[in-house]
């Protein structure tokens, strides 16, 4: 029996699919059970930032982020995915509200994705720190 698994490029887009359907489950099964992950930024301010390890982490992640965002108010824009071997790069922009002060925010993005036997094990977000922190301040 041969067994098969995800190319980078099919686990990127398979990825970029459940982000935007905003299957936060589903995300989390693209995920190695350890799991390399930053996003940048104040956890104070943003508390999904900061670095996670646990493949279990993943849909948490996603549930806290869209929580802080105002609903129906966010454009997500993916420009160019590069991939090349295991590792995937997505250059994109985000634009959002931010639901507890009701201020837009844009930032540019580039998202490194890094496959192994068809699970995302490295994910590292390159983002506008600045412009997300402001956003969220009182």
């Amino acid at each position: 029996m041969t067994v098969t698994t995800q190319t980078a490029a099919e686990t990127t887009e398979a990825f970029l699919g459940r982000l935007g359907a905003q299957d936060a489950a589903g995300l989390g099964e693209l995920f190695a059970e350890e799991i390399d992950w930053i996003v940048p930024g104040d956890p104070t301010l943003t508390p999904w930032a900061g670095k996670r390890s646990r493949k279990s982490d993943v849909p948490e992640y996603f549930r806290a982020l869209w929580a802080a965002l105002e609903p129906g108010k966010s454009v997500v824009a993916v420009n160019a995915v590069v991939t090349d071997g295991n590792e995937s790069v997505v250059f994109g922009a985000f634009d959002h509200v931010a639901a507890p002060t009701r201020r837009p925010f844009h930032t540019d993005v580039a998202l490194r994705l890094t496959v192994s036997n068809g699970k995302i094990t490295r994910m590292h977000l390159f983002e506008d720190t600045a412009a997300t922190a402001a956003a969220f301040a009182g």
